[in-house]
């Protein structure tokens, strides 16, 4: 009987180690750019992001792309740059919600311009 039960609790833990796990996606440069963005090396996620809007120019990911790329600027303290990308942004992804985030971070650098 001892054995038996060794089998079932055996089998018991097997099926654990089995559970599903949210499947893993990799979008190449995009997937490296965020992972370098989360890590805060922002100059290493500015070359990624770029790198996958050369190859993927209209793709679906690309006004995110270009949202975080303007936000990296921003945290390299490069207001210019960040401005141009959320300006970008705005004219011609209007309906888009990217749109209102970076409307959101103009007011923020203007706001931060304007206590200077």
């Amino acid at each position: 009987m001892k054995a038996r039960s060794f089998v079932v609790l055996l089998f018991l833990f097997g099926l654990a180690g089995c559970q599903s796990r949210p499947p893993q996606f990799e979008f190449g440069a995009y997937s490296e750019a965020e992972r370098f963005y989360e890590k805060k090396e922002y100059g290493k996620a500015i070359v990624k992001y770029q790198e996958y809007l050369r190859e993927n120019r209209e793709g679906n990911m690309a006004v995110i792309a270009q949202y975080y790329m303007a936000k990296s600027h921003e945290e390299l303290g490069q207001a210019d740059e960040a401005r141009s990308l959320y300006e970008r942004i705005v004219k011609e992804h209007p309906a888009l919600i990217w749109a209102e985030f970076s409307k959101s971070r103009l007011k923020e650098i203007d706001s931060r311009t304007a206590k200077r």
